[in-house]
């Protein structure tokens, strides 16, 4: 089997630093980031991050979660799903000219 080298988007003790790394540096006035409940992060989690970088705003959608296992050896529960649309208006303080 070929070797599978995981994103430190992939990775719990990582994902954060390079997601606000990510945010800090991108040179755009708005950042769209759709993700949902069942990611690494939570909603506070990118909320906290994006929040430190302008103007934040979130909006929220319930799904229906979709079951592609089997029932009763499902790894999540939940019947829903949120999927989370959260906005940042980067201050011009924070983009690189």
């Amino acid at each position: 089997m070929r070797e599978y080298n995981r994103s430190a988007y992939c990775k719990k003790q990582e994902v954060h630093k390079n997601f606000e790394e990510l945010i800090k540096n991108a040179n755009f006035r708005y950042i769209f980031l759709s993700y949902n409940n069942e990611g690494i992060m939570s909603e506070d989690d990118v909320k906290n991050i994006m929040s430190k970088y302008g103007k934040y705003d979130l909006k929220t959608k319930e799904y229906q979660r979709f079951k592609a296992d089997k029932s009763e050896n499902r790894n999540h529960k939940a019947d829903l799903t949120y999927e989370y649309l959260h906005i940042l208006q980067k201050g011009s303080a924070y983009l690189i000219s």
